[in-house]
């Protein structure tokens, strides 16, 4: 083999592996610092793209999983208001059963009917208060209540509208509207009629002024028909609220499940093996140092010419 003194190429060969071995180390040590596979899109290109991917979605999803919690919340709360609007119409249907009876004078009535017109207050007070998030949920005022519960921008599969489970629990909504007045006030004659003909006769935006001289007992029995058919309003509203809680409980469960998933799906990309890695880590660390040392030794070559020149 011929030797040169301009030329080292066995020098260049331990340089290039000297480099080669340093570089593929730094990429070990940082892969084991981050416990990452893929920290450049260089060192996966496709992987990158996949996993990025992935992780829109792993967002979104704990996004929607939010989004639904915040509407089950809502749904609590509204539930609460139907819970306590219910209670007070049972005791209204209570306190129209004992005022029905033939056996009570006006005066009497009148006691009862001042607990009724209180109870009727309080069930406008609930639907007015029953707010989540500035959000009035059974007087009326929001027109529809649509939760995004998935990542996607797709309406069909990513929405749920829960617009008809919210109540509009006014009593002028409810059709339970009276206006009870004490004995010494003007009255609008025998209701009775009134309030039996489901045709019309009564307004319920309008209500008559009673009391218990001209609440007659056909005109009570008729009002119980009306506390009924709002009793079977919320009852059936208040189902269909606990039919849409089930259903989001369980969109965020396929949520989570999803999530894991995906996660799972990220990790084989991304995420490095470090017992692989570490041993990768010792092999390059040798290989570096071997490298090193055959490039100390490659150096000293060119000297031998040096010897020759002086054995001449």
């Amino acid at each position: 083999m011929a030797l040169f003194i301009n030329t080292n190429i066995n020098s260049m060969i331990a340089q290039r592996c000297l480099n080669g071995a340093t570089s593929t180390l730094q990429t070990a040590i940082e892969r084991l610092s981050t416990g990452y596979r893929v920290n450049h899109s260089g060192d996966d290109a496709a992987g990158l793209c996949v996993a990025q991917g992935l992780d829109t979605q792993i967002r979104g999803n704990k996004r929607a999983m939010l989004n639904i919690e915040d509407g089950l919340n809502m749904m609590y709360i509204t539930e609460g208001g139907m819970s306590g609007v219910t209670e007070d119409l049972q005791r209204i249907r209570e306190l129209c059963i004992q005022a029905a009876n033939g056996i009570y004078s006006a005066d009497q009535k009148q006691t009862l009917m001042n607990e009724i017109k209180e109870r009727l207050e309080n069930i406008d007070v609930i639907a007015n208060s029953t707010v989540f998030n500035g959000m009035e949920l059974t007087n009326g005022s929001n027109p529809e209540v649509i939760l995004q519960a998935g990542a996607g921008s797709d309406a069909a599969n990513n929405t749920i509208d829960i617009t008809s489970a919210m109540t509009n629990m006014l009593c002028t909504a409810l059709g339970i509207a009276l206006d009870i007045v004490s004995m010494d006030e003007a009255n609008d004659g025998d209701l009775g009629e009134d309030y039996m003909d489901q045709g019309g006769g009564y307004n319920p935006a309008t209500p008559p002024k009673v009391n218990g001289d001209n609440w007659t007992n056909e005109a009570i029995r008729a009002y119980i028909d009306k506390l009924d058919a709002a009793i079977d309003k919320i009852s059936q509203n208040r189902s269909t609220l606990g039919a849409y809680q089930n259903r989001l409980q369980s969109a965020a469960d396929n949520l989570t499940t999803m999530n894991e998933n995906y996660e799972r799906s990220k990790s084989q990309i991304m995420d490095v093996d470090m017992a692989e890695e570490s041993a990768n880590m010792v092999k390059y660390q040798v290989l570096q140092q071997t490298s090193a040392t055959m490039l100390a030794q490659a150096n000293q070559i060119p000297a031998i010419a040096m010897q020759l020149l002086q054995s001449s």
